[in-house]
């Protein structure tokens, strides 16, 4: 055939799993033995190039000008390609390419033994997804996933970053090893960052992908408190479904720590983690300088009716979460840790829990209380029509039996059936009528006495009207296609009888319920905007939701309340309203309080007028005394290229009122920040504020600071935390934490990664 002819030649070969065996036609060969190997085709070979030369004798093919060889899941790329069958071997050169899967190999000239996919790549590079690179003087394939470099070099950042301007780290090695998605084993090795080398070391270890045992870089910092300090993790990957990580700490001034973290996954729908951590405290102001934690976290879905989830906390004293600077700021804020494990089956109509529930105070200021619910069962059926009438019935039926220092333990049963009515009067209102009764059980009363336990009955009544008025705008513009206003004004009417409650033991708010005759009314509008997205769709935005709300307590007394009952008001609830000055403590866990005609008037805006910007804010305003009793109120602005600022602000009147209101005054402020002032460099802050402390005082509870400069392959930071209190301590705390880590995704990581040193 003319070689100035242009190629697309094909031609079929034989392979014996996985040989190359060139299958051709009768009429090109003449051969009636080639035809009856097609009986013992295992796999199929396509062969292309510009010219074919077949030596029957040799039993050599040999292919020049733009050879591809194709076969399963491998592709051989070169200029010119020689076949030999006797020896099982592919010699190539040229611009030679072997793609065997995902990884990849290029380089001057290949020896390839085809049958036991083994061989060696001359002035080779390699790559291996996501992100591995290497390359070496020789590249010896032994395998289908193992690699042997000679003279060469490892990365994973050449993916990312151009080979013009050179890489941020390699490691250079005599003689290494790669187990593809496994380590890189290398002798005599050095670690280059910026074409700056670090003295070798005769052998190195290195995981590659983002599960493999090894140590990984350790973690220095200092602090005025801590002292020096070290942290050397090992991960250990047990397997595809579980792992393991186990590190040291060691404190100069305060001792040592050991943490483990296990992770599993039991499969598609179950998996969690356990972690736990021993510390020794030298400073320690207990008794016993060993402390403790554990957390454990389970989710199983059987199917989508049955699940079982867990979560347990556990500390050994209620000062270790806010003793230590990496203790996250919501773990050091908390006033209570909570463990729970809870099975759950649904069915279309009802619902059935298993709770173990078990709750303890953290506060340091208050008595150390514990909660336990163990266990509780509770049965709860959806609304659903009664007999076929409009009429649903719903009920809440729960039994469980509960342990509190504080109170003699007791069972305790509740059954809450209730009736509705549903009721559209016009198109645009609807009013729903409800009635219900409650009978709740114990088998003790508050004095733990021998005669018995007690009962409590109450009787309930709704009636809710509620409407819904809208108008649209038609806009037409460029983004914003319509407005739509919403008004929903909202009226109803709830009543409970008045019963003693002072014989029932008070574990949780099922214990209490106060007595009502009130009416309660509120108004909300709500802006919405169509907005034309770049495809052409429509996408719904609330643009503002601003609603008022209040109720009116038509029958106002002096009444007895539970203190767990007017500790868990807050100045936003409007279903109960006192006047706190005038609580009297009965010294038996309750106490008598003038109720409030009007509960506060509460405000609740969220708004968004724009995409990078949201605030949002509650108000609950006294009436009675012209005054503001709480505020929470937030906002959030971003600018994609340089970052964002979001700051929040929470303020409950009181302060100095007797009883159970004594330490209700709360004021404080939380800022964060994410800056990216230059390319590869993040700042991420988060800040506790307390505006109520004397102006001789830092206002400041604590900084939080992580400064990160990263590139798609590495990253570097510091951490500072300063603290003005410190439990059991005496003045402020700073310290500082410098991390490095080598990144492996092939990307650039976010500018929020360095805020995970915020919350662990």
């Amino acid at each position: 055939m003319p070689r100035y002819l242009l190629p697309v030649l094909l031609v079929l070969f034989v392979l014996t799993l996985p040989c190359f065996m060139p299958v051709v036609s009768a009429q090109d060969t003449g051969s009636r033995g080639l035809l009856d190997k097609l009986n013992e085709l295992k796999s199929a070979v396509r062969i292309e190039a510009k010219e074919i030369e077949r030596r029957e004798r040799d039993k050599l093919t040999i292919a020049r000008g733009d050879v591809r060889i194709q076969t399963e899941n491998r592709i051989l790329n070169a200029d010119e390609v020689e076949l030999d069958q006797v020896q099982e071997v592919i010699r190539a050169k040229g611009r030679v390419q072997l793609i065997d899967g995902a990884s990849r190999l290029d380089g001057d000239r290949l020896e390839y033994h085809y049958r036991t996919n083994t061989g060696v790549m001359y002035q080779a590079k390699g790559a291996i997804p996501p992100a591995t690179t290497f390359q070496g003087v020789e590249i010896h394939k032994e395998g289908d996933r193992r690699y042997r470099l000679v003279d060469g070099s490892f990365t994973t950042c050449s993916i990312c970053q151009p080979e013009s301007g050179g890489v941020d780290w390699e490691i250079r090695a005599k003689e290494a090893v790669i187990e593809q998605d496994e380590y890189l084993e290398a002798k005599w090795a050095s670690f280059w960052v910026r074409g700056l080398p670090s003295p070798p070391v005769p052998y190195l270890v290195y995981p590659i992908g983002p599960r493999r045992t090894g140590f990984l870089i350790p973690k220095i910092g200092t602090g005025s408190l801590s002292g020096f300090t070290y942290r050397q993790p090992f991960f250990w990957a047990i397997d595809e479904s579980q792992d393991l990580t186990l590190t040291g700490i060691y404190r100069t001034k305060q001792g040592v720590e050991g943490q483990a973290t296990y992770r599993y996954i039991l499969g598609p729908e179950a998996g969690g983690f356990v972690e736990g951590r021993v510390i020794q405290d030298r400073r320690s102001e207990a008794q016993s300088e060993v402390r403790a934690t554990i957390t454990a976290r389970h989710d199983q879905q059987w199917n989508p009716e049955l699940s079982l989830k867990g979560d347990i906390n556990y500390v050994s004293d209620r000062r270790i979460q806010r003793r230590f600077p990496e203790t996250p700021s919501d773990l050091r804020t908390a006033n209570l840790t909570n463990s729970r494990v809870f099975l759950t089956q649904m069915w279309p109509n009802y619902g059935l829990q298993f709770l173990l529930d078990d709750t303890r105070t953290l506060e340091p200021s208050t008595n150390d209380s514990r909660l336990s619910r163990l266990p509780t069962l509770s049965l709860s059926a959806f609304p659903q029509h009664l007999f076929g009438s409009p009429v649903l019935l719903e009920t809440q039926l729960s039994g469980t039996y509960l342990q509190r220092k504080e109170t003699p333990n007791s069972g305790r049963a509740d059954l809450f059936p209730k009736l509705s009515l549903p009721w559209r009067l016009l198109p645009w209102a609807t009013m729903t009528p409800s009635a219900g009764f409650r009978e709740t059980a114990y088998t003790k009363r508050t004095d733990g006495g021998a005669a018995g336990g007690t009962s409590r009955e109450l009787f309930e009544a709704r009636n809710e009207l509620q409407a819904r008025f809208f108008r649209g705008f038609e806009v037409g513009g460029t983004s914003v296609d319509r407005l739509v206003h919403l008004l929903e004004p909202r009226l109803s009417y709830w009543f409970i009888n008045a019963v003693g409650q002072q014989r029932i033991p008070q574990f949780d708010n099922v214990d209490f319920v106060s007595s009502q005759n009130r009416v309660t009314y509120s108004l909300t509008n709500r802006l919405l905007a169509k907005l034309k997205e770049a495809d052409g769709s429509i996408r719904t935005h609330e643009f503002l939701s601003f609603s008022l709300s209040q109720s009116v307590n038509l029958n106002r007394r002096t009444r007895t309340f539970s203190d767990l009952f007017l500790n868990a008001l807050t100045p936003e609830r409007i279903d109960q309203a006192v006047r706190e000055e005038t609580t009297v403590s009965l010294g038996n866990g309750f106490s008598r309080v003038r109720e409030r005609r009007l509960s506060n008037l509460v405000a609740d805006l969220r708004a968004s007028p724009l995409r990078d910007l949201t605030f949002y804010g509650v108000t609950a305003i006294n009436t009675e005394r012209s005054r503001v009793d709480g505020i929470e109120a937030g906002v959030r602005v971003a600018y994609p290229e340089y970052g964002r600022v979001e700051l929040a602000h929470t303020y409950i009147r009181g302060g100095g009122l007797p009883g159970v209101f004594s330490d209700r005054e709360t004021s404080g402020i939380i800022g964060r920040l994410l800056l990216t002032p230059l390319k590869n460099v993040a700042i991420n802050y988060l800040g506790r504020f307390d505006p109520r402390r004397d102006v001789s005082r830092d206002v400041s509870l604590e900084n939080n600071v992580v400064v990160t400069y990263a590139t798609c392959c590495w990253m570097v930071g510091l951490h500072f935390l300063n603290r003005s209190e410190v439990p059991g301590r005496s003045g402020s705390e700073n310290s500082v934490e410098f991390f490095f880590e080598l990144l492996t995704g092939g990307a650039p990581p976010p500018p929020e990664r360095g805020a995970q040193y915020l919350r662990r």
